[in-house]
């Protein structure tokens, strides 16, 4: 159990590792052309090592076609009709395509949709909980909200500042629009209930072949959320130290959006995800604790 747990936060060191080079490198450069590589393949990495241990390969395909399919249709649809996240088209450093999505947004879709659900499930205390309307309702609405607090910091450096995406319309958030929050809200919210009645119809939630008390494996879910923004904590000190502090946003300079996206992410991303290490810790603590007891009862029988 600790080699799997090693394992996991090895993944997420990678992961990490990978964000801070990507921040470190300069626009164009080889560091921020070739980083996503390393963060890619540890982030997908660890979705299959984590959740092949927490539900089995039969469960980890079934949420992967749950999210690649969902993701795509509604990418599909709001590409080609403005619904539900508003006007939008991808430019052509996203190729490859998949009809007019990028093939790499599924995969992204689905290690952040991970770790997001079990990021929930941890938070509404269901890491070996019952399936009651706590996990059915809970847990997605839980899953959504995390996935839209990502949102916050990272549709504004990859649409605005990198151009991956653009927003035809505008908007008021850093030239996002809301319609692209409450659309991410509602498609993540559908990815999770499907899949909470997939499982809720295929057994139990429970772990199937790890200790719930294995404290490493279940603290790299949280380490694994904060991966995801360390580039926008990193990237206001990279860029001073490399005098790329103005980004051309619109038409207008705005020096300081990675100091504004880094202080969103402080104050969302980074207490949530130390809040639910501090619960995961008292609850492995709670499982060791009566597992020790129910053995010295063994013991005196």
């Amino acid at each position: 159990m600790n080699r799997l747990g090693n394992l996991c936060l090895a993944l997420v060191a990678l992961a990490w590792l990978g964000n801070a080079i990507y921040a470190w490198g300069v626009p164009d450069g080889l560091l921020k052309k070739y980083s996503p590589a390393l963060v890619a393949s540890s982030m997908i990495a660890f979705v299959i090592l984590h959740g092949s241990h927490q539900w089995g390969w039969r469960r980890v395909l079934s949420f992967a076609i749950t999210i690649f399919c969902i993701a795509w249709f509604f990418e599909t649809v709001s590409i080609n009709t403005g619904f539900p996240f508003g006007n939008y088209s991808y430019g052509e450093n996203m190729w490859p395509f998949f009809g007019n999505v990028p093939v790499a947004v599924m995969p992204a879709y689905w290690v952040m949709a991970y770790v997001c659900w079990s990021l929930a499930i941890s938070l509404r205390k269901r890491i070996d909980g019952p399936m009651d309307r706590n996990f059915m309702i809970g847990v997605p609405v839980i899953g959504a909200l995390l996935m839209v607090i990502w949102d916050l910091s990272m549709d504004p450096l990859r649409a605005i500042a990198e151009q991956r995406w653009h927003w035809h319309d505008g908007g008021s958030y850093f030239g996002v629009p809301y319609t692209n929050f409450l659309g991410w809200f509602f498609v993540t919210w559908l990815m999770f209930q499907i899949f909470a009645i997939l499982v809720r119809q295929t057994g139990h939630n429970a772990p199937s072949r790890i200790a719930v008390d294995n404290w490493k494996y279940w603290l790299s879910i949280p380490l694994m959320y904060l991966a995801f923004p360390m580039e926008y904590l990193l990237n206001p000190i990279f860029a001073s130290a490399l005098g790329n502090t103005n980004l051309h946003i619109s038409g207008k300079i705005a020096p300081a959006i990675y100091f504004e996206i880094a202080l969103i992410t402080l104050l969302t991303m980074v207490p949530i995800s130390l809040g639910a290490m501090a619960r995961m810790r008292r609850r492995t603590n709670q499982i060791s604790a009566t597992q020790n007891l129910l053995a010295a009862g063994r013991t005196k029988e």
